[in-house]
């Protein structure tokens, strides 16, 4: 019988919530993954030294002050803000060239430590899935480069092609993966095993 007393019982008032919106009603919190900072792998950071070594715009004294806030920035989640504040103090790097840098070293990260907790987790296989919007470094730009179009129509036309995401897919001449390139806003679609389509 203790149970029915407890659904007889008068609700609780709920408790508001700090954040609240003008009309006084509480607004739900928005729920946060942690993220690992175990899954940044030592492939993962010696694959963000070599990105940051080909950066034609960063001279050799600046390679190893910039590998370890982009460490840091990685380890943080992808924390972009303190990668950026350290690229603009370098002379000669703009503001957006910093943005590019910074975007660029993160989604390349990013997209490395996906795939290998994607295989960690036996996931071998997924699709190439374009995002209907245009994977250019500049999709604003009224005259995009000769190699944005190139790059836009090919990873256009490798949507919905299967891959194996230890080695990605061929796609403009390199084989690369969703997300990877300059510019790319695709993402991989998992075919979880014995549940192909």
């Amino acid at each position: 019988m203790s149970w029915i007393r407890s659904l007889l019982q008068p609700i609780s008032k709920p408790t508001r919530n700090k954040n609240h919106s003008r009309s006084g009603q509480s607004m739900p919190t928005m729920p946060t993954v942690k993220f690992d900072p175990s899954s940044v792998s030592k492939s993962v950071k010696e694959n963000l030294r070599r990105n940051i070594e080909m950066l034609d715009d960063l001279g050799k004294k600046h390679i190893q002050p910039i590998y370890k806030v982009a460490l840091r920035s990685v380890l943080a989640g992808g924390d972009q803000r303190i990668l950026y504040m350290a690229l603009t103090e370098i002379e000669g790097i703009t503001q957006g060239r910093a943005i590019e840098i910074t975007r660029s070293l993160q989604n390349k990260a990013r997209e490395q430590i996906n795939r290998e907790r994607m295989l960690s987790l036996g996931i071998t296989h997924a699709k190439w899935m374009y995002p209907n919007a245009p994977c250019m470094k500049d999709p604003f730009s009224s005259c995009p480069s000769a190699a944005d179009i190139q790059q836009d129509s090919a990873h256009s036309l490798a949507n919905g092609k299967k891959y194996e995401i230890s080695k990605g897919l061929f796609v403009d001449g390199k084989w690369t993966w969703p997300g990877f390139e300059e510019g790319c806003k695709c993402l991989p679609k998992v075919i979880l095993p014995g549940m192909e389509e």
